[in-house]
């Protein structure tokens, strides 16, 4: 295709014209292989991010939006992809192996750099200040302060059951905005943290 811009690829997409999607693969293959191997640092997972990103745009073209930016839509497919994949196979030992490895190689063998502590700590800092009030306090006097469920209760004069409540949902909510705003290099160290042997 002479012209080969996203928007017009996508219009393209939208009609199934197969030289559209061909020429919108060509274009960014190579772009999205290198961005999921820099995730992951597996080949092998990477080319298949790639398949199933391109494969997600055709199947579900009635999706796109030419109004919308296309090459963004792409990489955060891919990121899904590959979060998605990297989220089941942190429980496989080999692989966590294999991850702590890369990334320890990356980091020269510290495991405080490995888990980006200080970048971590601001998100989730800025997620905890998200909440509503009275869950912000609940979350932070466990977490922070390290209160028993019950001390709580009795400070906030509220039932226990009150402060279990707030503790899930607070707790959903931070690791919801964490999947949301850190990179994935950071969550997977801390999945590889979360689950040792």
């Amino acid at each position: 295709m002479s012209d080969t811009t996203d928007e017009i690829l996508c219009k393209g997409i939208l009609e199934r014209d197969q030289e559209a999607f061909r020429a919108l693969y060509e274009k960014y293959r190579d772009t999205i292989y290198s961005y999921t191997l820099k995730l992951c640092g597996l080949p092998e997972v990477a080319s298949d991010a790639v398949q199933e990103v391109f494969m997600k745009i055709w199947i579900k073209h009635d999706h796109l939006d030419p109004g919308l930016s296309l090459k963004a839509y792409l990489f955060t497919t891919a990121r899904n992809y590959i979060f998605d994949y990297l989220r089941k196979a942190v429980h496989d030992q080999h692989f966590r192996e294999h991850f702590l490895q890369l990334y320890t190689e990356d980091t020269g063998g510290a495991m405080d750099d490995l888990l980006y502590t200080r970048q971590l700590e601001a998100i989730k800092m800025k997620a905890i200040s998200c909440l509503p009030t009275q869950r912000q306090l609940i979350f932070r006097m466990s977490k922070v302060q390290g209160l028993t469920n019950q001390e709580i209760a009795d400070q906030l004069g509220i039932s226990i059951n009150t402060v279990r409540d707030q503790l899930v949902k607070a707790s959903r909510f931070v690791r919801h905005y964490l999947y949301q705003h850190a990179d994935i290099s950071i969550l997977l160290a801390i999945f590889c943290h979360i689950y040792p042997h």
